[in-house]
């Protein structure tokens, strides 16, 4: 207790002292009381109560914020950010200009009629300025000199009824037109999607967007649990003395921390209305006043008297199974305890579920009351997913009985689910380009030699393998010849996984993104490589560091699917790492001379593409898969559509074959329809 309220408490007893000696001996003291002093001292405590309000009568009441761990990350659909997808067609200079939204539609509508319109660039920008590219007045007039057509009474009526303001729905009518001209499938347009000019330079998708909780139904994210454990730990609020990794518990002892304690603010109003009341009737001199104050400072008194001292609670978690299978339903238990002697009357926690998991029954929050020494348990159940996910802090807030003050504090207890998906091979063979190393395999070459599939014929020389003379040729000729066969050979192959911020993107907020279906593809790909005799490394593109030298065999095959399934770089959430460029120099130093590269990739950014091609420019025969993550619901999302689109062409001209992996589509299906899928 601090000297101020030392001297308080005895002033407020001196005082009450006094109180009781007067009531039982009237006159006993010699309190000058007269007919001035009441209103005198009514008015001395009114104005305590007006200083009271200015100086902390309008602070709002402070509770602590508790994540969302029941929901999933989410991860933006490639055009949800309008400027985003202009950025594809613009140049970093033309990005910044006041007119970015027309020159980038602007730029848009050039590029797909250089690819696909059959025109030069000269042409296609005569063309769109004459407005002659599109049979769309609208589209044709926003981007050229034409003049727009002519609006009807009905035709404004309709816009009125529709809602949205005419700039909107001309960019509307000119992303459908740049679709019409690239072949990419338009949906039925609806009047909803106005209002895309008010979402430039916002990015949909990212922390707080609309995402599907487990239940289904739409949520709205705020802090991750993550996030939120970082926040709390800076202002030392984590408390992990006593941590057993093998059993999952830990204690926040008299070592650990006391966390965060914090003033709610709770009931300070009381103590005003109380000073007012009082003011009031000593003003008045009306009893009723007087009461009501008094029964205001009881509540005051109330608020005050039970001082909260740091709390020690220790967690302990289990889980049903340690190494389930993806898609397993996995039971998390719960046990909070109460270390100290005394009564915690409201205790709320808040377990922290590993950002890539979802809850699908139950619920990770929790609220009780504990005695001391007493447990409280509760569980919930979440579905397994590749990776190996650490379960984060546990967030507890205990208040005090009155809820004036609380402490909030991470109580870590250490548990992991570790999710390994086995290898299954695809039913197909995979098309590997003529790129191959000197060991035998399965990959076909020009060359004639020992093999299967007849080659050709050549003169015999001393020391061929009898089985490979041509007796019939002998026979009919008298001659001597040797028979070639198609030699085949092992193809040394680097899977690259892309996993740029770029990639995590979905068509939609209950689909899987593109990260995750690269790394199945990637996954299965592998493993049908290693069964055709070929030797397979692993490597991703971008910040995150994971390489795997290429190779064969069982060891191989296992440290290949381990990588795959739990190497942080491949992460099921998004990363935070910063923006890096060396990724591209400490890969290519990393690749084998003879190396061919699969590059699995969404392509929903231009720089990627830029680094696929200098791989094979390089000398590294390169092939895409590339998994289709785009919408068509928006504008923007239709112009990133486009922009794909254009990313597949040009690879595909500069002589890289591309499997366009649709949303529908099975990777069996993909690899059956070859490089023309």
């Amino acid at each position: 207790m601090s000297d101020r309220r030392r001297l308080l408490l005895g002033a407020g007893l001196v005082l009450f002292g006094v109180a009781v000696a007067e009531m039982v001996v009237p006159g006993l003291l010699p309190v000058p009381v007269g007919d001035r002093a009441v209103p005198i001292t009514g008015g001395l405590v009114l104005l305590y109560a007006v200083y009271v309000r200015r100086s902390g009568g309008r602070t709002a009441i402070r509770r602590a914020s508790t994540p969302d761990p029941e929901v999933r990350v989410p991860t933006p659909t490639p055009g949800d950010d309008v400027d985003g997808a202009l950025k594809q067609f613009l140049t970093a200079r033309a990005v910044y200009s006041s007119t970015r939204t027309r020159r980038g539609l602007r730029a848009a509508a050039i590029t797909v009629l250089t690819r696909y319109g059959d025109c030069t660039e000269d042409e296609a920008r005569t063309r769109v300025d004459e407005g002659t590219w599109t049979a769309d007045p609208r589209a044709a007039a926003f981007l050229g000199d034409t003049d727009g057509p002519s609006r009807t009474i009905a035709g404004r009526l309709r816009d009125r009824v529709a809602g949205g303001s005419q700039y909107d729905r001309n960019i509307r009518h000119t992303v459908d037109a740049i679709a019409a001209v690239a072949d990419v499938p338009t949906p039925d347009r609806d009047d909803g999607d106005d209002g895309i000019h008010r979402r430039l330079g916002r990015a949909v998708g990212r922390a707080g967007t609309r995402v599907a909780g487990s239940n289904g139904t739409d949520r709205t994210p705020v802090t991750s649990t993550a996030s939120r454990s970082a926040s709390v730990a800076a202002n030392g609020g984590e408390t992990s003395a006593g941590t057993t990794a093998g059993t999952g518990r830990s204690e926040s002892g008299p070592e650990a921390k006391p966390g965060i304690r914090r003033s709610t603010n709770h009931w300070r109003g009381v103590g005003l209305v109380a000073f007012v009341a009082l003011g009031v009737g000593l003003l008045a001199e009306q009893p009723a006043p007087l009461l009501a104050g008094i029964v205001g400072i009881g509540y005051a008194a109330y608020a005050r008297s039970a001082p909260f001292d740091p709390v020690r609670l220790s967690v302990e978690r289990s889980v049903s199974d340690e190494r389930p299978d993806p898609g397993d339903v996995v039971e998390v238990t719960v046990t909070i305890t109460n270390e100290s002697p005394r009564l915690l009357p409201d205790v709320r926690i808040v377990d922290g579920v590993p950002e890539a998991l979802v809850v699908t029954d139950g619920s990770p929050r929790y609220g009780t009351a504990l005695r001391g020494g007493a447990s409280a348990t509760f569980s919930y159940t979440v579905e397994a997913r590749r990776g190996r996910h650490a379960f984060q802090p546990t967030l507890v807030v205990a208040r005090n009985l009155p809820g004036t003050v609380e402490r909030e504090l991470l109580v870590t207890a250490a548990s992991t689910l570790t999710c390994v998906p086995p290898l299954r091979p695809t039913g197909e063979r995979v098309p590997l380009r003529e790129q191959v190393s000197r060991y035998t395999g399965a990959v076909e070459t020009d060359a004639g030699g020992a093999g299967v599939e007849f080659h050709t014929t050549r003169r015999y020389q001393p020391g061929d393998p009898l089985n490979r003379i041509d007796w019939h040729r002998q026979a009919r000729t008298g001659d001597l010849a040797t028979l070639e066969f198609r030699q085949e050979r092992a193809a040394t192959v680097v899977l690259v996984v892309d996993v740029q911020s770029s990639a995590y993107v979905s068509p939609g907020p209950e689909a899987d993104h593109a990260v995750d279906r690269s790394v199945a593809a990637a996954r299965r790909v592998f493993a049908r490589l290693l069964d055709d005799g070929h030797r397979v490394g692993i490597a991703t593109m971008g910040a995150a560091d994971c390489w795997l030298q290429p190779g064969t065999g069982r060891d191989h095959r296992s440290r290949g699917r381990t990588l795959l399934a739990t190497d942080p770089a491949l992460s099921p959430v998004p990363r935070d790492d910063e923006f890096s460029v060396r990724w591209r120099r400490r890969l290519r130093r990393r690749l084998p001379e003879t190396a061919q590269v699969i590059v699995f990739s969404p392509l929903c950014d231009r720089s990627t593409v830029r680094s696929i091609r200098q791989f094979d420019a390089a000398g590294h025969a390169t092939t895409v898969v590339s998994p289709d993550p785009t919408a068509g619901r928006t504008p923007g999302q239709r112009l990133q559509r486009v922009s794909r689109r254009v990313a597949t062409t040009d690879l595909r001209r500069a002589g890289i074959p591309v499997l366009d992996w649709g949303p529908d589509n099975s990777l069996d299906e993909l690899l059956a329809r070859g490089w023309h899928g």
